[in-house]
């Protein structure tokens, strides 16, 4: 096979645009053993299996992703309705804080003022008792 090229070469025309002989059937001591096919195909069987186990995973995860995102969307609505409720409740104990504070200042007010009526009835009971004191006194006769 080599010599004909080799010729061809030294009269000047190129190898290339021959046609290639054909070659002989490979002999017996050549030829690939078959167990090395039967390890090929494993291997391809192998990797069609985890190709397969790949895109099982995937669907897999999508499912619980779309999963895990509904249950987002509900604790986030739930998040927000118990934010609304805080602040309700906040607004309205504010309200009622107020309420209470200007109770508060009502009553203290009105204890003051009670304080002051305390202090003038006291003042009465004082001049009441004098004036009991003095009519309780024996009189002493004109002169």
């Amino acid at each position: 096979m080599q010599a004909p090229a080799f010729k061809d070469k030294k009269r000047g025309i190129s190898a290339k645009n021959q046609v290639p002989a054909q070659g002989r059937p490979p002999s017996d001591s050549t030829q690939v053993p078959r167990w090395l096919y039967r390890a090929i195909l494993s291997l391809y069987i192998l990797l069609a299996l985890a190709f397969v186990l790949c895109i099982i995973l995937s669907a897999f995860i999508m499912m619980k992703n779309a999963e895990m995102s509904k249950q987002l969307l509900g604790f986030k609505t739930e998040l927000w309705n118990v934010s609304n409720s805080m602040q309700a409740c906040e607004e309205r104990q504010s309200e009622v804080w107020k309420s209470v504070q200007g109770n508060i200042t009502m009553v203290r007010s009105k204890v003051e003022k009670l304080e002051m009526q305390l202090a003038d009835i006291r003042k009465v009971d004082m001049k009441v008792q004098k004036i009991l004191e003095l009519l309780q006194k024996p009189q002493s006769p004109p002169q």
